[in-house]
């Protein structure tokens, strides 16, 4: 063999060991990532390409969606990624780290020896981000603000001067998107600063020449002869001081102070009268509107101002006292056109004295209310929860189908009057409740009840004029029973007719007989249903019907003690014998 030959031969078994070499390093790096990638701290180095997504993916979920921490002026802020529309585009990330099949030897060197820090490659949507960067300049900017003093108790207590800060919104964009995936450390905010005018030695001057003598002594208000004294506490809550440019700036907050204005000034103004519709003889009369004098808010609260600065002895003003007119006046009241009755009724009751407290009571609220076209009466807020302190006391009620005794038995008497007296006057009933079983010196079907707060006895107003509720009550006495008449005045729209149907579903009370101490003896009344009907009518011709339907539940025939011919029950047990007469309750 030649040299030739022998030199082919070893230089072909050379370039076949480079070539497996290299067709070795090609199928270890392949796809893979630079060993030493890492991204935001994650290693995905050697890894292929779907591998390096899914770590990254995971890696970076929690802290991807958390929300970017900013400061600017001392004060913290943040970011909500999702909100601002910033993203981390995984697939790209590891692209832009080395990902991709390639033979160049350069390649394949650097994905077996090299790789470094990658940064994530994020996505934004510029609507969202610009967004959420106009949100943080709403959070972030602020004028700067004067010194100022307020005052606790009669303190004065400072407020020192602080700068103003704004969001450069051009910079802030890039500082979000920068700090964007957050590492849960504030990243600061660009932004410029205002300094406020006056220096914190104008405040000390402030307090020593205005806030201390403001708070020496009472001011004294006059008109003519008459004043009333207003003291350094009444008016601290609403005192400030503001010093601008050198010069203090007081402020009194009048809209605080007026409850204390409308108490104290009683003495110095007469104030307004609304005119009203009441009822004169036998019939309603307007009550003309009556203007008032009262003191001129506009000037207070400079009047007050102007003597604080002085010493005790000195604090006095005048303030001046305008006429003012009624919010309701004499006219308003008369094209109300409540000149007639729109319908009446009356109910009498057996004399008992609780009788005459509660529903005279209930009575003298419900006298004279006056509705404005669309307004609703509601008895319950007319009349007020029955309690002692509100008037009331102790009477028979219905309660689960019993009698029993609460506070304000009787009031739904004066409520049944008042619903006859609406019902014939055409009104819109808006909520009724009948009673649950029926009480014979109610009319059927056309009764209610009413319980504190729930069950009320409303109903509007939609006859388009003024409405007047006017109510008669005589009290009973031991010989005679007392009586209660609703009449409602205004403009009559209607006339207002009933019906009823017969009575269905006839149910028959029980004989209970009651062994407890407190037991209450009650006679017997069936249960059965009734439909009311009211029928609106003009000149003769009916326009409409409405209907009302109850359905009363039967009251049982309570017997009070052991039922005949059987052993005595312990106290508090009831018994049900076979159907038979009850015995009236008292």
């Amino acid at each position: 063999m030649g040299r030739k030959q022998l030199a082919g031969i070893i230089a072909a078994a050379g370039l076949g060991v480079i070539v497996v070499g290299y067709g070795a390093a090609f199928a270890f790096a392949g796809s893979k990532i630079p060993a030493d990638t890492t991204v935001l701290g994650i290693p995905i180095g050697g890894l292929s390409k779907d591998a390096a997504q899914a770590k990254l993916t995971d890696g970076l979920k929690d802290r991807a969606a958390a929300p970017i921490a900013l400061t600017a002026g001392g004060s913290k802020f943040q970011v909500v990624p999702a909100e601002a529309g910033l993203s981390v585009d995984v697939g790209k990330t590891v692209e832009a780290a080395g990902a991709g099949r390639s033979l160049a030897p350069g390649r394949i060197w650097h994905a077996l020896t090299g790789g470094d820090a990658v940064d994530p490659v994020v996505t934004k949507d510029d609507a969202k981000l610009k967004a959420a960067v106009d949100k943080l300049a709403g959070q972030v900017n602020r004028k700067a603000t004067e010194g100022t003093i307020t005052f606790k108790g009669t303190q004065p207590v400072k407020h020192e001067p602080a700068e103003g800060l704004e969001l450069d919104t051009a910079k802030a964009t890039g500082a979000v998107v920068a700090a964007y995936p957050a590492d849960g450390q504030p990243k600061e905010l660009p932004v410029s600063t205002t300094k406020p005018q006056a220096a914190s030695e104008a405040i000390d001057k402030a307090v020593q020449e205005f806030a201390e003598p403001a708070m020496a002594g009472p001011v004294r208000l006059a008109v003519g002869s008459k004043s009333v004294d207003l003291t350094p506490a009444e008016l601290a809550p609403a005192l400030s001081v503001t010093v601008q440019e050198g010069k203090v700036i007081p402020a009194l907050n009048t809209k605080t102070l007026e409850p204390l204005f409308q108490q104290r000034f009683k003495t110095l103004e007469t104030l307004p009268k609304d005119a009203t519709v009441q009822i004169v003889g036998a019939g309603p009369r307007v009550v003309p509107a009556v203007d008032g004098l009262v003191v001129d808010r506009t000037k207070v609260g400079a009047a007050i101002l102007s003597v604080l600065p002085k010493p005790v002895g000195e604090r006095r003003a005048a303030v001046p006292l305008i006429q003012t007119k009624a919010k309701f006046t004499t006219e308003q009241a008369a094209a109300l056109g409540i000149t007639q009755k729109m319908g009446e009724f009356q109910t009498q009751f057996p004399h008992a004295p609780y009788r005459n407290v509660n529903i005279g009571t209930a009575a003298g609220r419900i006298n004279g209310t006056l509705l404005k076209p669309n307004e609703i009466f509601s008895l319950n807020k007319i009349v007020g929860e029955r309690t002692k302190e509100n008037g009331f006391t102790e009477g028979t009620i219905i309660s689960g189908g019993k009698f029993k005794e609460d506070l304000g038995g009787g009031v739904s008497q004066s409520a049944t009057t008042t619903f006859n007296a609406a019902f014939f006057s055409g009104l819109k009933i808006l909520a009724h409740k009948a009673h649950s079983v029926y009480i014979s010196r109610y009319p059927v079907g056309r009764e209610a009840t009413v319980a504190w707060p729930t069950v009320d006895l409303k109903f509007q107003n939609d006859s388009g004029h003024g409405v007047l509720v006017q109510t008669i009550f005589k009290a009973s006495t031991p010989g005679n029973s007392g009586s209660i008449k609703v009449i409602i005045w205004g403009t009559k729209v209607w006339d207002i007719t009933a019906g009823q149907s017969p009575k269905s579903n006839v149910r028959q009370p029980k004989v209970v007989y009651n062994t407890a101490a407190d037991c209450k003896a009650q006679a017997p009344t069936p249960g059965f249903d009734i439909t009311v009907y009211r029928y609106f009518a003009k000149n003769g011709a009916r326009q409409k019907t409405e209907s009302f339907t109850t359905k009363y539940n039967a009251a049982d025939d309570i017997r009070c003690g052991p039922q005949p011919g059987t052993v005595t029950p312990p106290p508090g047990t009831t018994t049900t014998p076979p159907q038979g007469r009850g015995q009236k309750p008292n």
